[in-house]
């Protein structure tokens, strides 16, 4: 069961992108979200 799907909004915590919101465009097999607007 995934807790974080496609079209939510996220904040990023970890990065160079760390702080910064965006939308949760895919979620791929081994976990890693691709997100827009980032």
């Amino acid at each position: 069961m995934r807790r974080i799907r496609q079209g939510d909004d996220v904040i990023v915590i970890a990065g160079r992108d760390k702080g910064r919101r965006g939308t949760v465009e895919r979620v791929q097999d081994d976990g890693r979200l691709i997100v827009g607007n980032v």
